[in-house]
């Protein structure tokens, strides 16, 4: 095979053609065309040109107008054009550049310089060759990470949904003191654990660029407030206040991302409730700077714990890292909280900052731009006690491939007076949607056979009267779909996911599949009562 590069020789004359042909045929396969239509056919040929030495004044259409077809070709926009002309004026050479061309060289030439030349450009076109070679091999190896991670939390998050929720079974029923103090530690325990594989999954979403923003209008003080309330039982042990400082320039309603808002205050007052033995904590919030219809705002969280040595506080907001190896023995953490926050706030637009005093305690602050909503104040939602959401008693396929949280989610449905019939997978399921009627389709996502993405799709297909795709059915038997087409034609069966994946575009894909509505593991009993809300009709 003939490794060298190719170069065409774009030009009308014949001297010229011969003579450039002649220098360079020892190092580069030659291919020559007379005009520039006859160029830009065999730009376009196998093998495609490495680079083109192009001629401007030419017979039909200039050297100008070729380049700008060839770049305006996806086939030959990359390849380097190099200009080999007897205009030489300043207009000439910027008009060649203008049109993509990457040198201009003015006739008479010498070889040396146009060999010197296409060596350069040949040079550039490896590093472009290698660049992209890497940058495939990246995505490549962001992607493996990304299925590893979605594939690491489904694994992860199913026992833990199973622990935390039998855990909360098991207080309510158990009456004992002592039991009770158990089953306490082990929920307090469990909810630590999940605290850590979030903190790892977080960092992974924006490690790999997939973390997004849900703005939407929101109430700044409750915000604050509903953070500080969900601390306050790990504050009130240990005899900590919380005092907010909320100036009465602060807009009520802002526009962004109450949750990941939210995040950054927990954490930063989860670390001072950590850190502290003497009260109080302080949250403060500033006007910094009002930007049209914007506002920039600082939000503090200061403390009088144990403080941050001099030399160690550059390192507090770098990825696994805290202020000393003893910090993590002793309050335990995977030290990606602060690296999370700083991560979370640059994307709100701001960023974040701390000053400590060994010994005196720590300030730590972050800033955030919102966008001033059009709502001058934001009704609170209405929020519904678990015991007042009364939904009328459905009949639930659950499809779950695994037998602890098939067990967990039959207990707590059936104590909702709901009837449950069970499948392991999908194609169980389908097959018993053919005998019975059911109110909602409680599916998991990652399942043996046929997965809760290729279940939904399936129903829909069949509801539809469509195709269904020739990957999924072919893992099907021809009389089961003939079948429940017949049974579901017309119809519109309401399938929620219930899935331990909580990686980025997770729920995107659920919507895609056809699904109606999500929940992710360790399913929260007042989420799925509210899902239901959503769907269903209350008593």
């Amino acid at each position: 095979m003939n490794d060298k590069h190719t170069i065409l020789i774009i030009d009308d004359t014949a001297d010229n053609l011969m003579f450039l042909g002649e220098a360079l045929s020892a190092d580069y396969r030659i291919k020559i065309a007379t005009n520039g239509e006859q160029g830009i056919e065999l730009a376009r040929k196998d093998p495609m040109p490495d680079i083109i030495l192009l001629d401007i004044m030419m017979p039909g259409i200039d050297g100008y107008e070729v380049c700008r077809r060839l770049k305006a070709d996806k086939h030959t926009l990359h390849i380097p054009i190099i200009f080999i002309s007897a205009l030489n004026t300043e207009d000439d050479e910027l008009q060649g550049l203008e049109a993509g061309a990457v040198d201009f060289i003015t006739k008479p030439f010498k070889m040396q310089v146009v060999r010197a030349r296409i060596i350069t450009q040949i040079e550039l076109l490896e590093m472009r060759k290698e660049l992209h070679a890497a940058r495939v091999k990246a995505e490549a190896a962001s992607q493996s990470k990304s299925v590893f991670l979605a594939n690491m939390s489904h694994e992860i998050r199913t026992p833990m949904s199973a622990i935390m929720g039998m855990t909360d079974l098991a207080l309510e029923d158990d009456t004992n003191s002592e039991h009770k103090y158990y089953l306490e530690t082990i929920k307090l325990s469990a909810d630590s654990l999940l605290a850590l594989i979030n903190d790892i999954l977080d960092f992974s979403k924006i490690e790999a660029g997939q973390l997004e923003l849900d703005e939407h209008p929101f109430n700044l003080a409750e915000a604050i407030e509903t953070s500080i309330r969900t601390v306050s039982i790990l504050s009130q042990e240990k005899g900590l206040k919380i005092l907010l400082d909320i100036p009465h320039e602060i807009p009520i309603a802002v526009l962004g991302d109450s949750l990941r808002f939210r995040q950054i205050i927990l954490n930063l007052l989860s670390n001072a409730i950590k850190f502290s033995d003497k009260s109080p904590i302080r949250v403060g919030v500033t006007l910094e700077e009002t930007l049209d219809d914007k506002v920039r705002l600082r939000i503090s969280v200061a403390d009088q714990g144990i403080g941050i040595k001099a030399d160690k506080i550059g390192d507090v907001f770098s990825a696994f890292s805290q202020a000393d190896s003893s910090v993590s023995r002793k309050f335990g953490g995977t030290g990606l909280g602060l690296a999370i926050c700083r991560q979370l706030s640059q994307f709100m637009g701001g960023d974040i900052m701390v000053e400590s005093e060994h010994g005196q305690g720590a300030t730590f602050s972050f800033t955030v731009v919102f966008g001033i909503s059009e709502t001058e104040r934001l009704a609170k939602k209405e929020t519904k006690d678990l015991k007042k959401i009364q939904i009328m008693p459905l009949r639930i396929l659950l499809v779950e491939d695994d037998p602890i949280n098939r067990l967990l989610i039959r207990i707590v449905l059936e104590r909702l007076t709901h009837e449950v019939i069970e499948a392991v997978d999908g194609i169980e399921a389908l097959h018993i949607l053919l005998k019975d009627q059911f109110d909602l389709i409680l599916s998991d996502i990652q399942m043996p056979e046929l997965d809760g993405y290729s279940l939904a799709r399936v129903i829909r297909a069949c509801e539809e009267g469509k195709e269904i795709e020739a990957e999924i059915a072919s893992a099907l038997d021809v009389d089961l779909v003939e079948k429940l087409r017949d049974c579901l034609q017309d119809k519109h069966q309401l399938i929620i996911s219930l899935t331990a994946n909580a990686m980025s575009g997770d729920k995107e894909k659920c919507f895609n599949a056809g699904m109606d509505d999500y929940l992710t593991k360790p399913i929260d009993k007042q989420e799925m009562l509210v899902t239901f809300k959503r769907w269903l009709p209350e008593k």
